[in-house]
């Protein structure tokens, strides 16, 4: 059954998400409030969001679901590297009502360990934490359209060479005038190991931006997964200086 429009009852529509535990917990520990939110309740996680409730014009609760959805994977992976897609299921609960389509699961085997830090102050007493970035970083991207770009760039999944250099590019040309490498986001040694890798079908086979490029080897490269780490941790440290 499709979903079919509301009317604004005053509770906002829960949109029930599907993906691996770890990569929605890691999205409702980013984005606990805000306009964009991801929450867990009995029924499992689900997203909330100012434009699913109130949705632009010409657009259903359920097509601006879908566009925020490309939002949340792009800072999941801006969170870390290792951060798979997430998918809506279908669920879409609005109070009492439910309005059903239902997809597939997947299940993939993962493990990781993670550590929560405590601050203490000179007295030896904890500090509360720090609120999580997710819901500034989803704000930026709501008002920032380089921001949004790289973001959704980010969400594509495989997220090969050709996807990351994109990303690279977006932030190399928004620091402008300033080179990249003088701006502390990133090292030249960096940047140099990631372009190389990523250009170059003799580091990177088929998945290299060209099919051919003369010259020597570089010094140093980066596996796919490397860079990966290197363009999250370049995006994260460049919305950080936006805000």
């Amino acid at each position: 059954m499709q979903p079919v429009a509301r009317t604004l009852s005053g509770v906002s529509i829960k949109a029930r998400l599907d993906g691996h535990e770890f990569d929605l917990q890691d999205l409702a520990d980013w984005l606990p409030s805000g306009e964009i939110r991801v929450a867990k309740d009995a029924d499992g996680f689900y997203l909330e969001a100012a434009a699913i409730d109130k949705p632009p014009e010409g657009k259903t609760f359920y097509e601006a679901a879908q566009e925020i959805l490309k939002l949340l994977n792009g800072l999941g992976r801006a969170k870390t590297a290792n951060f798979r897609p997430v998918a809506l299921t279908g669920y879409y609960q609005d109070g009492d009502q439910r309005h059903v389509v239902v997809s597939p699961d997947s299940v993939v085997v993962r493990s990781r360990v993670s550590a929560v830090a405590i601050v203490t102050g000179p007295d030896g007493v904890s500090k509360p934490a720090p609120p999580p970035p997710g819901s500034a970083y989803a704000a930026l991207a709501a008002t920032h359209p380089d921001v949004a770009e790289a973001i959704t760039v980010l969400a594509t999944e495989p997220l090969g060479w050709v996807e990351l250099y994109k990303v690279f590019e977006i932030v190399r040309d928004a620091v402008k005038p300033v080179k990249l490498d003088q701006t502390g986001l990133a090292t030249r040694d960096d940047i140099s190991a990631f372009t190389a890798s990523a250009n170059r079908p003799d580091v990177s086979g088929e998945g290299a931006r060209h099919a051919r490029l003369d010259g020597s080897l570089p010094k140093r490269t980066m596996p796919i997964g490397q860079a990966r780490q290197f363009i999250s941790d370049l995006v994260r440290r460049w919305m950080d200086t936006l805000q």
